[in-house]
């Protein structure tokens, strides 16, 4: 069919007729909700037609008339303005609401979200030293404990094996000291010997083999026997014989000769001398001068002690005594008897 053929159409549900193509052109350019609900192209299409140029129009929705009639009243009542005939709005009127775009609607600016956290690179296998010791078994907490405590053990161990001091009562305790802090630097620490007479291996016993011939030398000293013209001074049947003043001088201790000693403390330091150094046996050969002069218990240190004997009565008072007394005198030998 040409180009310009004319066209009938009958359109039954808006109950208009087009005769021809010209006067279908002007309908739409009079009218172009027509277009809108006509839609020309279709049709033509449908019905194996050739499309005209000038009856094209955009592809839109048909919207039957009597929604767009109620449409309007409604949007009329909610603004509050008159509501619309009922032959309808002019077409301008209408050309103009319904080009009428909508107002913009300005989109809620959206926060940027934060750039994702890089990817960290794949962990590095530990070196076998290190894995090892991870999965070694730790301590328990316990065990923990009883390390903290292994010193202190070992030190309450060690104390147990080494031999404690043994404190020593009477007046062989108290005659260490004395001797430690006066006699000591002569005789040596042990009883060796040095610038005085050694005491150690029973050298003070063959000197003086009864006790009350050396409180008397402790007491007079070098000075008291040479002013009393007294040569020997212990055992006179000694080898060598100990003479007075043969080897340096022995400081008086008494206090009738100026020394710093009671005759407690004489004592006290005689008994160290002779059990302690010089090797007297308390137990044995010594047993009896012992208990009378040296044991804790003894008779003549009681008696210094608390005062009731002196060096002038201690030989009248105690049987079985020599005299001491507090002026020299010759010594005695082992074989003599009091």
């Amino acid at each position: 069919m040409a180009q310009h053929h004319f066209v009938r159409l009958k359109i039954v549900r808006l109950g208009v007729t087009y005769a021809d193509r010209a006067r279908s052109a002007r309908a739409v350019r009079a009218s172009p909700r027509r277009c809108v609900i006509l839609r020309v192209k279709s049709y033509l299409l449908r019905f194996h037609f050739p499309v005209p140029g000038r009856l094209s129009c955009s592809s839109v929705t048909e919207i039957p008339e009597h929604l767009l009639k109620r449409s309007q009243s409604a949007k009329a009542k909610a603004s509050g303005a008159t509501e619309p005939a009922e032959g309808g709005t002019t077409p301008t009127a209408a050309v103009a609401k319904t080009d009428a775009a909508p107002p913009a609607v300005t989109a809620k600016a959206l926060p940027a979200k934060a750039a994702a956290p890089p990817t960290p690179p794949p962990k590095r296998p530990d070196p076998p030293y290190v894995a090892a010791a991870k999965e070694r078994k730790k301590i328990p907490f316990w065990a923990m404990a009883t390390l903290s405590i292994l010193p202190l053990w070992v030190f309450m161990y060690a104390r147990s094996l080494s031999p404690s001091a043994v404190k020593v009562r009477g007046p062989l305790g108290a005659g260490a000291g004395l001797y430690k802090a006066g006699c000591s630097g002569c005789h040596g620490g042990n009883g060796e010997g040095g610038s005085g007479y050694a005491f150690a291996g029973g050298e003070v016993l063959k000197t003086f083999p009864h006790i009350e011939d050396q409180l008397r030398w402790v007491y007079a000293g070098t000075g008291g026997y040479s002013a009393a013209n007294v040569s020997i001074y212990g055992n006179p049947k000694r080898e060598p014989v100990h003479a007075t003043g043969a080897r340096g001088i022995m400081p008086s201790q008494g206090a009738g000769f100026g020394g710093g000693l009671s005759e407690l403390e004489i004592l006290e330091v005689v008994c160290h001398e002779r059990y302690t150094l010089g090797g007297a046996n308390p137990t044995a050969d010594n047993k009896e001068e012992f208990e009378k002069w040296c044991a804790a218990e003894a008779p003549a240190y009681l008696g210094l002690k608390d005062g009731s004997l002196t060096f002038d009565n201690i030989g009248t008072t105690l049987k079985d005594t020599f005299p001491v007394g507090t002026k020299p005198a010759v010594g005695h030998s082992p074989d003599d008897k009091p």
